[in-house]
């Protein structure tokens, strides 16, 4: 008789399997479930994606970059200062397909490996997962048509645990002739543009800038806000996705009537960074949603420095840019502030006038409704497999 050849699923428990799995990059996995039936069963679950998200999360992060609207890259962080690693690589991207041949790109924000794009002219929102290619488009026209050139606009996307749901939040007001607020917000799981019958806090000024983007940690959106008519950003606004409700902190003192100063995250602790051409100073709050806990944690000498994320526990990874030389290249600085190290390879001029960037980590999640949809195309998916002549476990 003929022997049967066994495979690692013969040998390995399966539980084993999943552990090994689990520690394996996302993009590495994603080929691999076509090696057979049986991994493409476990990679495809939700609840593994679920896993094998948390367990990345806070070690596997890129920086994605959008250059003139219609071009991108991704860089990897994680070991961009690793002298024994292979040299950095700085991978070009594909943009989704556009829904006109002239639409612009720009990126607003990522969530659990999901980017938010912002399509123009044609008034669409796009969330999208770079990795699987799963997107969804939105249209946002019947919106759009409400808002004025010099309306203030922001964005927000975020992800509710509680109902298992993405959302995306829009938030504008008029600059002009009244004060009246308006929200929308769309749910990925119900499909529809739901009303938020949230009030805001009081008192809440008037935006300068027409559009920015949000910092989505700990279940909320965040974005910088006025409490005042003088367009300084004095606090921060709060929308915890769960409660549907809307809370403001303060800012530190230290920081009350500096301009520019942006959110950021620092080692899943909400910050600030304010930067000028001199100097970079990241404020760090301990205790979440206490505004005596904000702390100085890093006043580096340096400007023109965009914080973008810890590496080894202390050392702060930037993106600097510098005009005289026309790059942009990532630097390294320690707790006190001193320049640790350059990137191995600067960015070349070709991203110098990248129009947005946002951190993220890969992942195998799917959008609300994929399952369903992977359940339709199901005849489809055996096809798939007896192309690629795959074994039967």
């Amino acid at each position: 008789m003929k022997r049967k050849q066994l495979g690692m699923n013969d040998i390995l428990p399966w539980e084993l399997i999943d552990r090994i799995f689990l520690r394996v990059p996302a993009k590495d996995l994603f080929r691999l479930r076509f090696v057979s039936k049986l991994w493409h069963s476990l990679i495809s679950d939700r609840h593994f994606a679920e896993s094998h998200y948390n367990f990345h999360s806070a070690s596997s992060r890129s920086l994605f970059l959008v250059k003139d609207y219609t071009n991108a890259c991704c860089v990897p962080l994680d070991t961009l200062f690793d002298v024994a690693a292979a040299p950095p690589t700085f991978k070009e991207v594909s943009l989704p397909s556009r829904k006109m041949p002239y639409s612009l790109f720009c990126l607003l924000g990522s969530c659990r490996g999901f980017l938010l794009l912002e399509e123009k002219p044609a008034n669409f929102l796009v969330i999208w997962n770079p990795l699987t290619g799963s997107s969804k488009t939105i249209s946002y026209s019947h919106i759009a048509s409400e808002i004025q050139p010099d309306d203030a606009f922001r964005y927000g996307f975020g992800f509710d645990a509680s109902r298992d749901d993405y959302l995306i939040v829009l938030y504008w007001h008029d600059n002009y002739y009244n004060e009246d607020v308006y929200l929308e917000c769309f749910s990925l799981r119900t499909n529809s543009w739901i009303d938020l019958d949230a009030a805001l806090p009081k008192p809440l000024g008037r935006w300068k800038q027409r559009k920015r983007s949000d910092l989505f940690l700990h279940g909320a959106i965040h974005w910088l806000c006025c409490s005042s008519e003088d367009y300084i950003d004095d606090d921060i606004l709060i929308f915890d996705l769960k409660e549907r409700s809307f809370s403001k902190i303060s800012i530190p003192k230290q920081l009350v009537g500096c301009y520019p100063i942006y959110l950021i995250t620092v080692e899943g602790c909400l910050a600030l960074y304010l930067d000028d051409k001199h100097k970079t100073e990241i404020w760090v709050m301990k205790e979440y949603k206490v505004s005596s806990s904000w702390i100085l944690m890093y006043d580096i000498p340096y400007g023109n420095n965009v914080p973008i994320c810890m590496s080894n526990g202390s050392d702060i990874i930037a993106l600097n840019y510098t005009l005289r030389y026309s790059k942009l290249r990532f630097v390294k600085y320690n707790v006190i502030g001193e320049l640790l190290n350059y990137s191995p390879l600067p960015l070349s001029e070709y991203y110098y006038f990248y129009r947005s960037s946002c951190v993220y980590t890969e992942s195998l999640l799917p959008l609300p409704g994929d399952n369903k949809d992977r359940d339709k195309k199901n005849k489809t998916g055996q096809e798939c497999f007896e192309q690629h002549d795959v074994a039967e476990d």
